[in-house]
């Protein structure tokens, strides 16, 4: 079964799909073409169509998902080639091997009746700042790296990326930049608030 899940931005549309490294050979016997087909074409390319990229630079690789380990893919395409991906999913043949894709964002609700139509495919939408939340949350835990800040930003030589810790991070802010602008307030894991941004 794919594991892929999905942000719809107003101008950015995001895919996350995990690759299971850790496949046994029982396992890939079983494995339908179709699934052979999707995976081969997502990680053989870095581009897809005419806009669609793979972001290798961002790949995690060895990541603990479910009890499974393998890679996580990033892949972006403009919001407006959203029908480009939808025939693009139709034609792989994703609805043989899931039913439900999860996704967040405007798009989620503007699509909906676009992949359930035209993919059959349901879209089991989520809040997008809860998600956004858990993914700080699951990053850091994950790659503690990937969250710091930069220490001595005015004085050149002294500049350096340092990890920042999050054994106690609360409270702190998120600013989350796409085709708007979220503040949010987070005082712990299960709250936090939108305190400003655009409309």
């Amino acid at each position: 079964m794919p594991w892929f899940g999905m942000d719809i931005g107003g101008t950015l549309a995001k895919l996350v799909y995990f690759e299971p490294t850790d496949v046994t050979p029982d396992e890939e016997e079983l494995e339908v073409e179709t699934l052979r087909t999707i995976r081969r074409y997502l990680t053989s390319n870095v581009a897809y169509g005419s806009d669609g990229v793979r972001d290798v630079h961002l790949e995690m690789k060895n990541v603990k998902l479910a009890g499974r380990v393998g890679t996580l893919h990033f892949i972006r395409f403009p919001t407006a080639s959203m029908k480009s991906f939808i025939e693009l999913a139709k034609e792989k043949k994703l609805a043989t091997l899931a039913d439900t894709i999860c996704a967040t964002g405007g798009g989620a609700y503007k699509f909906e009746e676009d992949f359930n139509k035209e993919v059959e495919l349901a879209l089991h939408k989520l809040d997008e700042l809860q998600m956004l939340i858990q993914g700080i949350n699951f990053i850091d835990d994950t790659y503690p790296s990937e969250c710091f800040y930069w220490a001595h930003p005015d004085d050149e030589e002294q500049c350096k990326k340092v990890p920042f810790d999050f054994s106690d991070p609360y409270p702190y802010l998120v600013v989350n930049i796409g085709s708007g602008v979220s503040i949010i307030a987070v005082k712990s894991q299960g709250d936090y608030a939108r305190v400003s941004g655009t409309r």
